[in-house]
């Protein structure tokens, strides 16, 4: 195995990245759907399925794999532990509007209504999120699907390149996501930034609020 293995998926993985950020920006969504407003109902569901498909290439495109490291006993346990308990808390963070994250609620009431949305892509666009996990950090589905990652108890050559992959993009995306909402939402997000960690939550705050 050598790094030249792994270039083909890591072009789909780059594919994914440019893909994705491009057409969740709001400037592309403005102006596509302004051009093409028939879209409206089924642009994030397409955008989604689109990036959906560039991550299954990209992993199937990994090259054979071979174990880092496992673990046992109590470790392990532990890890099945973390890694559920992320699971259930970025589908908390989901909860209520899983549906409109993946633009599936937005073709289901086109399809009943038969009426274009009357907003972008989201209609929560307009309110900035800081309830749930939001008011400890400001990106908890990025720091959750991470701990997913890095608690896994077998470690392989592949996940760790997922990993590293993952951590990279997730940490450069919130850059280029936060100045989108920074022109959004101004000085609440200003605020917003100042107040509440990127990834990591502040202990201190989360005891004040128990």
């Amino acid at each position: 195995m050598s790094i030249t293995d792994y270039l083909p998926s890591l072009f789909l993985f780059v594919l994914f990245c440019v893909t994705h950020s491009l057409f969740a920006s709001p400037k592309v969504k403005v102006r596509l759907l302004d051009k093409v407003p028939v879209i409206k109902p089924f642009y994030r569901l397409a955008y989604n399925i689109l990036a959906l498909i560039l991550l299954v290439l990209f992993i199937l495109k990994l090259p054979a794999d071979t174990t880092l490291y496992k673990t046992s006993g109590l470790f392990f346990s532990l890890q099945i532990i973390i890694q559920i308990s992320a699971a259930v808390s970025a589908l908390f963070t989901l909860k209520g509007h899983g549906a409109e994250f993946s633009g599936v609620q937005q073709l289901s009431a086109y399809v009943r209504s038969g009426k274009m949305p009357g907003y972008l892509d989201e209609s929560r666009r307009g309110r900035l999120q800081r309830s749930g996990f939001y008011q400890y950090m400001r990106h908890p589905l990025y720091t959750f699907s991470m701990i997913i990652l890095i608690a896994s108890p077998i470690m392989t050559v592949n996940l760790a390149f997922i990993t590293i992959l993952a951590g990279i993009y997730f940490y450069t995306g919130s850059f280029f996501e936060e100045r989108g909402l920074v022109k959004r939402f101004g000085i609440d997000y200003e605020q917003y930034k100042a107040e509440v960690p990127r990834f990591l939550p502040n202990i201190s705050a989360i005891i004040k609020k128990l």
